[in-house]
């Protein structure tokens, strides 16, 4: 079902792209987020490199399949991930523990 839901999202993006206009760029933008929380509840969190990108500057779980990676995303470089080859999903950091009140 999700997978049927990730194909109609993707069609809206390419539609919009086709017809570029400033209010499509905002729908674009919205529809590539929701992608990605479905992405993410359907791989344990893991989202494909091909789907969907990391934010430039943010710190993010990284895997080639083996080994995960914390890195840096940087869009300026050829595959984002820095030195490490074969990256095929990141996550994003979990929020940091915060202790309950009172103890």
């Amino acid at each position: 079902m999700l997978e049927k839901i990730l194909e109609e999202i993707e069609q809206r993006v390419s539609y919009y792209r086709d017809n570029a206009t400033a209010e499509y760029v905002d729908i674009c933008a919205g529809l590539r987020e929701a992608q990605g929380i479905i992405s993410r509840h359907m791989n344990d969190g893991w989202i494909p490199v091909e789907e969907y990108s990391p934010e430039d500057g943010k710190q993010v779980l990284c895997t080639d399949g083996k080994y995960t990676y914390l890195v840096e995303y940087d869009a300026d470089l050829d595959a984002g991930f820095g030195d490490i080859d074969g990256i095929t999903a990141w996550q994003p950091l979990p929020k940091p523990y915060r202790p309950e009140k009172g103890e």
